[in-house]
């Protein structure tokens, strides 16, 4: 899966406020920051410091869970563990596992492949998975062998186990964890009462309610440019999850010409259109997450033709030779914001 750049800039100054009284029984929007799965998450929730600090121990307890069932990097990760297992027989995993990686599979079926939780090889192939430099570009007899050897097929899915058709079939959940991870903190603080909260994590979010100004939550997709960081468009989701994937700073140049991070499952090379990011809005951030990277894959117009046909916001940026020109479903109107506010 293409490495993830962190698209969405959350509007924290204009959407919440952090308590910094002691005051432990008066409710009122509070902040606070953690790591996690490589990367950093970010809560605003109304509620008292008391709740706050309950909260924060049971999202920290249930986000190293899910790392140490979905990690990759962890080695006795549950994951892990299976990547290495080479038997024959179905594997057992943990409810959590199963249902992301179901899900995977369903979003690997819509897409025809476009998106691929068994990709690791081809990632491994071109050097993507290393954070120094790298400019490999492998043989097309070394990536025609490895076509081979994965796919999302080769994966079943069953009530309490998976079966590998392939022995050394590994799977990376990096292109719906996150999302996974956001909608599954979103489903514990509300569960604790609290019915407004923002939850952000590596870029992927989710929100309910209103903000500490009564007014719903306002994010920005960022503007793809190299050089600098600032906001392209700002929209309201309006209880949605959020993800957004892009590769405009992630790939590297040999020989004049760009290798995008975003490698296209069906054919192992990296992709070669024109698309710089695109936005996803879905009830469940983990989907937004998944379908995100798919439509990396596919391109704007496959990208588009998908979302409308299967009602999914979507908001794209492409790269012209005059600059990028925003497009997006029509789904994706009704969360624009008009006019700007305090």
């Amino acid at each position: 899966m293409p490495l993830r750049s962190l698209l969405i800039t959350l509007l924290l100054l204009i959407s919440s406020c952090v308590d910094k009284t002691n005051n432990d029984d008066e409710i009122k929007y509070r902040q606070f920051i953690g790591f996690t799965m490589g990367t950093t998450y970010q809560i605003t929730l109304e509620s008292t410091q008391e709740k706050q600090l309950s909260l924060k121990q049971s999202i920290d307890a249930r986000l190293i869970e899910i790392n140490q069932l979905m990690s990759t990097y962890i080695k006795n990760s549950e994951l892990s563990l299976f990547n290495l297992n080479e038997s024959d027989l179905c594997i057992p995993m943990s409810v959590d596992n199963l249902f992301v990686i179901a899900e995977a599979q369903k979003v690997s079926n819509q897409t025809n492949g476009k998106f691929d939780i068994t990709l690791d090889p081809l990632i491994n192939a071109w050097g993507f998975d290393s954070k120094q430099t790298n400019d490999n570009i492998p043989e097309d007899a070394v990536i025609s062998n490895l076509l081979k050897e994965i796919g999302f097929t080769k994966l079943t899915v069953q009530k309490k186990c998976i079966l590998k058709e392939t022995k050394t079939l590994s799977v990376n959940l990096s292109a719906i964890a996150k999302g996974y991870a956001v909608d599954q903190i979103a489903k514990l603080i509300s569960g604790s009462g609290v019915n407004n909260y923002l939850v952000e994590i590596g870029g992927e979010t989710a929100s309910k309610g209103v903000n500490s100004k009564l007014k719903t939550w306002r994010l920005a997709i960022e503007a793809p440019i190299d050089e600098t960081r600032r906001i392209q468009k700002i929209f309201e989701p309006h209880n949605l999850g959020v993800a957004t994937s892009g590769n405009y700073r992630n790939y590297f140049e040999k020989d004049g010409k760009r290798y995008s991070h975003t490698i296209d499952p069906t054919t192992g090379k990296p992709v070669t259109h024109n698309l710089a990011s695109v936005t996803v809005l879905h009830q469940q951030t983990m989907l937004a997450d998944a379908y995100a990277t798919a439509f990396m894959v596919m391109g704007e117009e496959s990208s588009l033709a998908f979302a409308e046909e299967n009602k999914i916001a979507i908001y794209l940026l492409i790269k012209t030779s005059e600059g990028f020109v925003e497009r997006h479903s029509s789904e994706f109107d009704q969360y624009f914001t008009l006019e700007p506010r305090d």
